[in-house]
């Protein structure tokens, strides 16, 4: 129990002291008066608020404030909603994502060979044009600029911890995502979607970005390859895809590949031919991110649609065929994490219309995210079958206990009684039909059915 104790408290020293001093910096609180609406306060009425209920207005954000015994209008909230506050927001968020502690590791053999298994993906929230000279959307410079923030995140499947968000400009491509700019630790799995492909990000994670000596600084990459890849033989000839492709539904070819025609980056190619309606509806989804990206459609990428073509450097002894295409599954995983956070977090929402309220509940749901993410691992995250999804409903109920604990005291003695509530009825439903990753990362996967 020491650990999710000492890192609320570290929560708190943010969010009652810290606060404090970034408010002074930003111009957010330009004086104090006697009793009234303090950084800490307005701080956590809106943080945990909007937490506890996405759509709260202003009302209700007053309402929060009474659990810190401080009487405060409507109005007075509204005020407070500046640019100066956006900022103060911004930087409480930065620090409490930098808040990091051991957590414990999901019980699934298959996971626990790596020291990590890190998912990485990213989210893009459009905000009020008024805002585009804070985040950049992706308008052209002939017209007016949009406004839009992507958020990239990395999520650690192994311990449930959440690494970020890191915030760039809406037009930032995935592929210079300011997480790969860090070593991931050694011994480490990471996994992403082809937008973040590229054989210099391969490299880079594999290699890492800092001179290490032996063996032990080596990490370990499941990723699907992108039409036109050039891989190679050892002996340095170019591999034609289309001539070792397997033609048969459920049929399995593995090569071993170099990634470049004159590097040491041995890779596995795992190649298996999907069903039809499987290829249909990936077609479909290339058809439709060409169409978003003004664009045609790729003809080799619809071609080879009809494939799960898989680059790792995993060692067979570790995962066969089965096995890595399950791994493969796993950078879905964050996909929820995002539709958690804007489905029941309501990041992406507001019912405000001035944009730097906007701006300010944004920052505020996002804190609340990072908060709730380190809840879930403490909470749940051991149990190979939890539902985040469950769970995060829970703890919606709950979560005003913490705000009052930081004013009152108590904190253990709430913490322990809200985990409770987490590990209580927080599970998955097991399906037949459609095996859950959970199931499949212990029964393992007919591959010949249930391709990726």
């Amino acid at each position: 129990m020491p650990s999710i104790t000492h890192l609320m408290e570290a929560y708190q020293q943010i969010l009652e002291e810290e606060v404090k001093t970034i408010a002074r910096e930003t111009g957010a609180v330009k004086r104090q008066r006697k009793n009234g609406l303090d950084a800490a306060t307005f701080v956590q009425s809106v943080i945990f608020g909007y937490w506890q209920d996405p759509d709260l207005r202003t009302s209700g954000l007053a309402q929060v404030a009474q659990r810190r015994e401080v009487q405060v209008t409507e109005s007075a909230i509204c005020q407070r909603f500046t640019a100066e506050s956006a900022e103060m927001f911004w930087s409480v968020m930065q620090k409490l994502s930098q808040v990091t502690m051991e957590h414990e590791k999901v019980d699934t053999a298959l996971l626990k060979q790596f020291t990590a298994v890190i998912v990485e993906d990213s989210s893009t929230v459009s905000l009020p044009v008024e805002l585009s000279e804070v985040w950049q959307g992706c308008g052209g410079n002939d017209r007016e600029e949009d406004a839009a923030v992507k958020l990239f995140v990395q999520w650690n499947v192994l311990t449930g911890e959440v690494i970020g968000p890191s915030l760039g400009d809406g037009r930032t491509s995935d592929y210079n995502s300011p997480l790969l700019k860090k070593d991931l630790p050694a011994g480490s799995l990471y996994l992403a979607d082809l937008g973040f492909f590229s054989k210099v990000n391969i490299k880079n994670i594999i290699e890492g970005l800092k001179e290490e000596q032996g063996h032990s600084g080596k990490r370990f990459v499941v990723t699907r390859v992108k039409a036109h890849t050039a891989l190679y033989t050892r002996s340095g000839h170019r591999i034609v895809l289309r001539g070792v492709l397997p033609q048969q539904v459920g049929q399995v070819r593995e090569l071993g590949v170099i990634l470049e025609k004159k590097g040491n980056i041995a890779m596995r190619l795992i190649m298996v031919k999907v069903p039809e309606e499987v290829a249909t509806r990936r077609q479909e989804r290339i058809r439709r991110s060409a169409q978003r990206h003004s664009h045609e459609a790729s003809e080799e990428a619809l071609y080879l649609a009809h494939w799960t073509i898989v680059l790792t450097n995993v060692p067979r002894k570790w995962a066969d065929v089965t096995q890595v295409l399950v791994l493969l599954r796993l950078r879905w995983q964050i996909e929820r994490l995002f539709r958690l956070w804007k489905e029941d977090g309501k990041i992406d929402e507001s019912r405000a219309k001035k944009p730097y309220r906007i701006l300010c509940e944004f920052y505020a749901k996002l804190c609340a995210m990072i908060m709730q993410s380190s809840l879930l691992a403490y909470g749940c995250w051991s149990d190979p079958y939890r539902s985040v999804v469950k769970a995060a409903c829970a703890l919606r109920r709950e979560v005003n206990r913490i705000m009052v604990a930081f004013y009152e005291g108590g904190l253990e003695k709430t913490l322990l009684s809200i985990l409770r509530c987490l590990r209580s009825a927080c599970q998955l439903d097991r399906r037949a039909a459609h095996p859950s990753t959970a199931q499949l990362l212990a029964h393992g996967l007919d591959w010949q059915l249930d391709v990726p």
